[in-house]
């Protein structure tokens, strides 16, 4: 199976048709920071953004990139904010939230990223994830990371395991699309199981 089908596959379901017909993006590259002088607006806030996002998603209609840019910058500042800087080394279990202009291909993405030498490799690993959201016409919207911890291995699971019992059982409206894929579920009640099996997984974090 070649890679964009396997996107296809994990992404749009048998809801292809209905994507197909969904506005799509510019040929042109989304911007990736609202820092950039190109997509810089000083008067919009990042809440504004959102909600603006939303208004144009809800309408069918492509958002302008300086909106874009603020609510993708504000997802970057949230994970440093939340997780310390980025270029530190130790594991990191991470909630992502990407927001589609087709509401049913909105999803959560839960992950890890390993302990390595490289400083680059989280931000890497969340622009694999952004670039990934495109096909699904999705922006990444709300972001959570952890602190550098010694080994998230069982924290990554047990995060897994309970959002799946959870979409087998219909304890709570969440639909497991991949192993590492949800659909339904807020991204603040996805954070919360994260931090609730945070404690049952013995995780053991970095000096700072």
């Amino acid at each position: 199976m070649r890679e964009e089908d396997l996107y296809t596959e994990q992404y749009f379901g048998d809801e292809q048709q209905s994507v197909a017909d969904a506005p799509q993006w510019e040929q042109q590259a989304l911007p990736t920071t609202r820092l950039n002088v190109q997509y810089r607006n000083p008067y919009l806030d990042s809440m504004t953004a959102k909600v603006l996002l939303g208004d144009y998603f809800d309408a069918g209609r492509l958002p302008p990139a300086e909106v874009i840019a603020a609510v993708r910058h504000q997802s970057w500042r949230d994970l440093e904010y939340k997780g310390g800087p980025l270029d530190v080394i130790g594991d990191r279990l991470y909630v992502l939230f990407f927001r589609s202009m087709y509401s049913k291909l909105s999803y959560v993405k839960v992950g890890r990223t390993e302990r390595k030498n490289d400083g680059e490799q989280v931000r890497e690993r969340i622009r694999s994830h952004e670039r990934e959201a495109k096909i699904a016409q999705a922006v990444l919207f709300d972001a959570w990371i952890s602190r550098p911890c010694v080994s998230a291995v069982e924290w990554e699971k047990g995060v897994k395991a309970h959002l799946s019992a959870a979409a087998e059982e219909d304890i709570i409206p969440v639909e497991q699309v991949r192993t590492e894929y949800f659909r339904g579920i807020a991204f603040g009640t996805a954070v919360r199981v994260a931090r609730m099996q945070e404690d049952r997984s013995g995780v053991v974090f970095l000096a700072p």
